[in-house]
């Protein structure tokens, strides 16, 4: 097995221990397993050991430095502290990561029960024309920005038939042993069952679609659930959390000197912005495969060509429409937007501050930083606003397509062929949907197919439940030819995806509108601070003592306007990443975050402005 160095170390060093108690991590080595952490109970255990008790001391000591202060009438023996803190601190590690994989594994298990109704509606259709359940999960597979935790699972079965040769109903059943899902542990596992037994996998598969769409739902509110604690381990450990610290730090640096300005500048500059990327990956991660995430599928369909003319023609064609309709190009690709306001941004932000850079680096700081924010504001503005028009834009459609899809399987029981369905779509009232109908029918007009037309829809519409129709209706097609069956199997799956969306929407509101009141917290007690307690500190000097008569209280040098700043710059910090968590959290998507981001920028600069 090839370990990490210090896996090897950690190995050695407990490794042997461990797996004399391995009756001990039977539950933590399936948890694992659920969880794809990828390696075996013995070097995690190993890793975790070695990690606390490295960490234990110094974090121990950590603590101790920051609030040594309340042990100061123990005089010497203070230090007897120092122990009791450090075996503190190496058992919360311990305890953490050893909770981790238990915390992963139901994650994962919560995003598989979500996404399971639309993998077997997926299987559903393509039953109809095939019964290898190889090629299903083989697409399943390719497709994992849609079919999220699902697609890591069946891979799974994947690799156990194709590299370690065992049959498929051993695949299933290894597969579901190891599933952090109950649902999906069933479903492989009567899927293994009907297999041997030759049952009819048509009803089978919608038998399931059935039952896992109502299942899928109370799935949902779990998601939410986890979503939910995450928001409130954000505000307590980064949007609200620090500024407490913060506060902390500034008291006992006017008592105790420079020595805690070093970890003020670390909360400020380093914890923040850490904590926020932190969340947004975990967030990210979490939503992964359901219907809130916006994604962009390769288009391997696209044609290639070695001719020059036609290479030289298209080109012609893209500034043709780019000159016609140059806010298109932007509303469909918003990142495009940034070739503009970048090199503004800069050109603003050089010109404005050419005059400072003679300046000491102190001195540079207090002169430039406003012009940070406004450069900032520059560059992040416009591309703010094509990003919500293209999701807009595309929400429209989504919200529109499951009712598109509806009247669509109607038309076509109604005797209608498919191309004449969608026709008579062209005059029904679809909002946003009617122009994307018109280009369906221009595709099927030019004699792409209506495989080739909706593909060209996804590639237009980068949305969960657009994309996972897309995928449906071409692959189904292609095994049964059967248009009928498969339209309404993509309708059903789209009305439930959009019902799921709907209701997380709603349940999600409430936990932005809690990260703007983390934030004016955070914001009015920074200006309270400012405000009502620093102009009543002495006028010193970093070095100066000075007793405050009466109290018997020592300050060590206090200079007000770097401690203004530093509040400042964590207001800044803090508002641009918890715009991005709140974009992340209530919108699946952290651009859609940038707007909530300015908003809290803005009102931060306002407000240290009138001050």
């Amino acid at each position: 097995m090839d370990l990490y160095k210090f896996d090897r170390i950690s190995y050695g060093i407990f490794g042997k221990w461990i797996e004399k108690r391995s009756g001990a991590y039977v539950e933590l080595s399936h948890k694992l397993m659920q969880a794809h952490v990828g390696v075996p109970y013995e070097i995690y255990v190993s890793r975790t050991y070695l990690i606390s008790i490295l960490l234990s001391l110094p974090l121990g000591l950590l603590v101790y430095f920051l609030v040594y202060d309340l042990f100061g009438f123990m005089g010497d023996f203070s230090l007897l502290i120092i122990p009791l803190l450090s075996v503190f601190c190496g058992f919360t590690i311990y305890s953490l990561m050893m909770a981790y994989p238990y915390y992963i594994a139901n994650v994962r298990g919560n995003s598989l029960d979500i996404v399971l109704p639309h993998a077997v509606a997926l299987m559903h259709a393509m039953s109809r024309g095939s019964s290898d359940i190889t090629v299903f999960f083989k697409i399943i597979s390719s497709n994992k920005k849609i079919y999220g935790e699902v697609s890591n699972e069946v891979r799974g079965v994947l690799i156990d038939t194709s590299i370690l040769n065992n049959d498929l109903n051993t695949a299933l059943r290894n597969a579901a042993r190891n599933s952090p899902s109950e649902s999906f542990k069933n479903f492989l596992e009567s899927l293994s069952t009907i297999i041997t037994g030759g049952g009819n996998l048509v009803a089978y598969f919608l038998t399931k679609s059935e039952q896992y769409r109502l299942k899928a739902l109370n799935a949902n509110k779990a998601f939410m659930e986890n979503l939910a604690v995450m928001a409130e381990m954000y505000v307590t450990g980064v949007a609200v959390g620090p500024l407490f610290i913060i506060v902390l730090l500034v008291v006992l640096g006017l008592i105790g000197g420079d020595k805690y300005y070093i970890f003020l500048l670390m909360m400020v500059y380093l914890f923040i912005p850490a904590g926020g990327i932190f969340f947004l990956l975990i967030l990210s991660s979490m939503s992964e495969g359901t219907t809130s995430k916006f994604v962009k599928i390769s288009d391997n369909y696209l044609p290639e060509t070695e001719y020059q003319s036609i290479i030289k023609g298209m080109t012609r064609q893209r500034i043709y429409l780019f000159l016609k309709n140059h806010l298109k190009e932007f509303i469909e690709f918003p990142e495009k937007i940034l070739y503009i306001s970048v090199p503004i941004g800069l050109f603003f932000f050089i010109i404005t501050t050419f005059g400072f850079y003679s300046l000491d680096f102190d001195q540079l700081i207090y002169m430039i930083d406003d012009y940070l924010v406004f450069t900032a504001m520059i560059i992040l503005l416009p591309y703010v606003v094509f990003v919500e028009v293209h999701f807009r834009r595309i929400n429209q459609i989504s919200s529109n397509f499951p009712e598109f899809l509806s009247r669509l399987v109607s038309l076509h029981e109604s005797g209608l062929t498919l191309t004449a369905s969608i026709k008579r779509l062209r005059t029904s009232n679809l909002g946003i949907m009617n122009e994307e109908v018109r280009k369906l029918i221009t595709d099927i007009e030019l004699g792409d197919g209506i495989s080739a037309a909706f593909r060209n829809l996804g590639n237009r519409v980068n949305t969960i439940t657009v994309q996972r129709a897309v995928v449906l209706i071409e692959n189904a097609l292609k095994m049964t030819g059967n248009v009928k069956d498969t339209l309404v199997i993509a309708a059903s799956d789209a009305v439930t995806a959009k019902s799921m969306e709907e209701e997380r929407s709603q349940s999600i509101k409430m936990y932005v509108l809690i990260l703007y009141i983390a934030f004016f917290v955070f914001l009015y007690v920074s200006w309270s601070l400012v405000t009502g307690f620093f102009p009543q500190l002495p006028e010193t000097q970093p070095g100066d003592v000075v007793e405050i008569a009466g109290e018997g209280i020592s300050f060590a040098g206090f200079d007000k306007p770097l401690y203004i700043r530093l509040f400042f710059h964590a207001a800044i910090l803090e508002a641009f990443f918890s715009g991005l968590v709140a974009g992340q959290l209530g919108e699946g998507n952290a651009k859609l975050g940038l707007k909530h981001g300015l908003i809290m920028m803005s009102i931060a600069y306002v407000v240290f402005v009138l001050l």
